[in-house]
């Protein structure tokens, strides 16, 4: 059976995915009153200057623990300025079903470069997951969700995160997830205090857009950081990255809730399809391995026939 902690790391990583699928809705809406580089500036900085001041205790750590922090906060750094300056060219659906594509990219990553075999369960899971966002991405409006450059910079930022995730997967122990946590945040941040010059920077006036960011930069950036850093060590990348791509759907909920958007077929079933593989990712262990059992005795068979 799956344990308690195991279970609360996926609440954690479901935490950490509703509130990446609402950043797609309020940074859309902050593009009114502030350009994408300076609200990534703003994001970032926010991100590194509050998990700094809670964790400026592990600050000291050792240089391999240092260099891998590094490694992943320049990943989830890139990861995060693509996804919000492809934003800026990208209506906010089809932003979310193209960031969500890293389940993809992380299942590859991991049987191929890792050479981590991956159950049954979990090849069936992003299988699902795949036609899931094509369906909610077919019911995405024509008129300006077409694979552009925005699009394209979104993929890109899709891939940083799968080997994010990978890299984390395999790092990440219950014993360093505080120091490289720290780590991943003091390089945005430091990326942002290195960019902030060249981007004709202003401090925001309007208490509502300095709402905004604030939700951005620290629920959005230093919370969900830390969550998916924990849960990550007790949860391997490939389910992680299943878990984690019910992000669309929250962003498709958040936005009916909002009356962004009407409730279709196509969110329906879509979104019903990347339930099914999350719930495939978290079924308990036991009962999981019934399917990959009668693929095992299905390849014995044949091999015995050959």
């Amino acid at each position: 059976m799956t344990s308690n902690r195991t279970l609360w790391a996926i609440a954690a990583l479901l935490v950490a995915a509703m509130a990446w699928g609402s950043t797609v809705v309020v940074a859309k809406s902050a593009f009114e009153s502030i350009s994408a580089m300076n609200l990534l500036v703003v994001r970032l900085f926010l991100t590194g200057a509050v998990l700094l001041a809670v964790f400026s205790t592990r600050l000291r750590m050792p240089r391999g623990i240092a260099l891998r922090g590094l490694v992943l906060g320049a990943l989830f750094t890139a990861g995060i300025g693509a996804q919000i300056i492809g934003l800026q060219y990208t209506p906010p659906s089809l932003s979310g079903f193209v960031t969500a594509s890293y389940v993809v990219f992380t299942a590859i990553i991991s049987a191929v470069l890792l050479r981590q075999r991956q159950p049954t369960t979990t090849w069936l899971a992003v299988g699902l997951t795949i036609v899931g966002i094509v369906v909610l991405a077919g019911g995405a409006s024509t008129g300006e969700a077409q694979f552009g450059f925005g699009a394209a910079l979104t993929l890109f930022g899709a891939v940083m995160f799968a080997f994010h995730i990978v890299l984390l997967g395999r790092w990440v122990r219950p014993g360093n997830v505080q120091q490289l946590t720290v780590m991943q945040a003091l390089v945005g941040m430091v990326v942002a205090m290195v960019v902030a010059p060249f981007t004709n920077f202003d401090v925001p006036q309007d208490p509502v857009l300095w709402g905004q960011l604030l939700y951005l930069g620290i629920f959005c950036g230093a919370v969900t950081l830390f969550l998916q850093s924990w849960a990550q060590s007790h949860v391997a990348a490939t389910p992680s990255a299943v878990i984690m791509c019910t992000e669309p759907v929250w962003s498709a909920a958040l936005a009916i809730g909002f009356g962004l958007e009407s409730l279709s077929a196509h969110i329906v079933v879509g979104g019903s399809l990347v339930v099914a593989s999350l719930l495939l990712v978290v079924w308990p262990r036991g009962r999981g391995r019934v399917l990959d059992t009668l693929v095992d005795e299905v390849r014995r068979r044949r091999a015995r026939d050959t």
